[in-house]
């Protein structure tokens, strides 16, 4: 006698290539996206410094994140302080670095970062009355260094960025001004070169 395979239903083939497919899907990596799409990621902040106006440092900061965690850091820097009662510090120049943040979606949660500092800087010195010895001088010089920061930022209502922090600076310059530090013995601390503590504040938004 001849005996007859019979073939398996077309439906049959059709529900278990799709189950395999099902299966498949479920059990891949999820990804970053994925994990709550009703949450926009933002790839771009802009802020202020408001402290740095206490000292006549104006900046701000744009961030641009190709990738969750990871962001590129750049400062633009100007000074105009006023160091003294006769002095001027002028000139300008950038900070360039990176920060990793802990948050999925953008500049937000907890971030380290480190940062290289150029500047071109102009003192102005001059004479102070009735000072034995003193005489005006005009210095320029460039300062160069790095930074280390760490801190908390947090993006709310949509848009609004709020960063602070606390970091460590090291600076060094090619002549190094004589500051008017008889009358502003903090100068220093707040211009001069050398390992320096950073104070981080920032607002502004997140796209």
């Amino acid at each position: 006698m001849l005996s007859h395979c019979h073939q398996p239903p077309r439906s049959r083939f059709t529900l278990a290539a799709l189950t395999v497919l099902v299966l498949a899907l479920a059990s891949r990596p999820a990804r970053a996206e994925d994990i709550d799409e009703g949450v926009p990621f933002k790839s771009v902040a802009l802020q202020g410094n408001p402290l740095g106006l206490i000292i006549g440092r104006y900046s701000a900061d744009l961030e641009y994140l190709p990738a969750a965690h990871h962001a590129l850091h750049l400062a633009p820097v100007g000074y105009f302080a006023i160091p003294g009662v006769a002095d001027e510090l002028v000139g300008g120049g950038a900070e360039l670095g990176y920060r990793w943040y802990s948050g999925l979606y953008g500049p937000h949660g907890f971030f380290v970062g480190a940062s290289f500092i150029a500047l071109s800087l102009q003192y102005l010195h001059g004479a102070l009355p009735g000072v034995p010895l003193d005489a005006s001088a005009d210095v320029s010089f460039v300062e160069l260094g790095g930074a280390l920061d760490a801190g908390y930022q947090v993006v709310i209502l949509g848009n609004f960025a709020v960063g602070g922090g606390l970091g460590l600076q090291y600076t060094t310059d090619t002549v190094v001004p004589q500051f008017e530090s008889q009358t502003h013995s903090l100068h220093e601390l707040l211009y001069g070169p050398g390992l320096r503590p950073r104070l981080l504040l920032s607002a502004g938004a997140a796209f």
